[in-house]
């Protein structure tokens, strides 16, 4: 029997796991003037065998700089003013680099506090309280809260946006955590004390324009262009299925014409051939609610769907827009991981912070920005030269 029949392992053609050697920042030599084994000088070296080592450096410790900003009056307009430095911010005692790695921490690496603190006093001998950083994250927050409008503004103009919700717990009681996610990865989070349409108002106003991608809750059913998330649909005729006869046709049907869509789609056909095929399966749709519609065995399928009508095929009408949610819950997906290790908000005030904070870094991450990078960019901006 050959032993390599059937030999597990990568692909032929497969990119390996082994990492590059780099090139050396620093060649150390390795010498010696003693021979281990006698103790004489054991002579002129006879070849050199190199190992290349990736190491960190040892961890940085807090330095304290002094910042003299002299105050100036112009001699030729009379303008007063005080300089700035790029590294100082114009308010409290911690550098950018130290807000950046505590919200980094916070953030990216979802620290709880406790967490935050050991990090900063075993790798920088730092101590900060717990109320130190979060009065670090409030700063942030601050700092953030300008991008975040502007955020606002895009998600307004954006082609179609993916939106979705989850509870959030906030002083003990149940508010709801609102993510919006659009075409371009642009991501919001807005947290409110209400799951109702009157969010919805509040953050799109009343000129917004472009599609919307999201599930059944009613609180979407008075936007207009609304595309309804097929992948719960299909959940859902799945679930029904086993009950009755017509359930199973019903879920057949279904998956029919969620296939013929995907195909369709694929082929990124014109605009008029679109919105001919639109017309054509929303007719389909009307006629396969109808025909189920006094089944007793399928009436909140039917019901399900039927609240759907004119909702199915959107997609058709922005090339480029899937037919479910999936991008709109994986947007919301972090935050219920967040959820699950911090277990509430104990302020309205840390839900403000988080929102402005969680919707850049959502936003950076979409986009294959570096967080890091971003986060020190935006509050120079903000901190140190507004």
């Amino acid at each position: 029997m050959n032993d390599s029949a059937g030999k597990r392992g990568a692909p032929r053609g497969h990119r390996g796991a082994t990492r590059p050697t780099p090139k050396p920042d620093e060649i150390i030599p390795v010498t010696t003037d003693i021979c281990p084994g006698c103790g004489q000088h054991p002579g002129e070296s006879k070849g050199i065998e190199t190992i290349t080592i990736e190491e960190l450096p040892p961890p940085r410790k807090i330095k304290v700089t002094r910042y003299e900003l002299h105050r100036y009056e112009c001699s030729c307009c009379g303008l007063s003013f005080t300089t700035s430095h790029k590294d100082c911010p114009s308010q409290g005692r911690f550098g950018i680099g130290l807000l950046t790695e505590v919200t980094m921490l916070r953030f990216h690496l979802r620290g709880v506090l406790r967490r935050i603190q050991d990090s900063l006093l075993y790798l920088h001998d730092f101590d900060l309280s717990a109320q130190g950083v979060n009065d670090v994250l409030f700063r942030v927050g601050h700092a953030c809260k300008h991008e975040y409008l502007g955020l606002v503004q895009r998600i307004q103009k954006a082609s179609w946006r993916h939106i979705d919700e989850t509870s959030s717990r906030v002083n003990g009681k149940n508010w709801w955590l609102w993510s919006f996610r659009t075409n371009t990865d642009d991501a919001l989070v807005v947290i409110r004390d209400s799951r109702g349409g009157g969010v919805l108002e509040e953050v799109l106003g009343d000129r917004c324009q472009g599609g919307y991608v999201t599930d059944g809750w009613k609180a979407y059913w008075k936007l207009g262009n609304v595309q309804r998330c097929w992948a719960h649909l299909l959940w859902e005729v799945d679930s029904n299925k086993q009950i009755s006869e017509e359930g199973a046709v019903i879920a057949s049907e279904v998956h029919t014409r969620f296939h013929l869509l995907k195909e369709f789609l694929g082929k990124d056909p014109p605009m008029n051939e679109r919105r001919r095929m639109k017309e054509q399966w929303d007719q389909e749709m009307v006629d396969l609610v109808e025909s189920y519609e006094d089944s007793i065995h399928t009436r909140h399928l039917v019901t399900y769907l039927k609240n759907g009508l004119g909702c199915w095929y959107t997609c058709l009408l922005y090339p480029g827009m899937p037919p479910t949610n999936n991008l709109g819950e994986q947007a919301i997906r972090e935050h219920v991981i967040i959820r699950k290790i911090i277990g509430a908000f104990r302020s309205v005030e840390g839900c403000e912070y988080y929102q402005y904070i969680a919707s850049m870094f959502a936003t950076w991450r979409l986009q294959g920005k570096n967080i890091l990078k971003e986060l020190e960019l935006l509050l120079r901006k903000e901190l140190c030269l507004s």
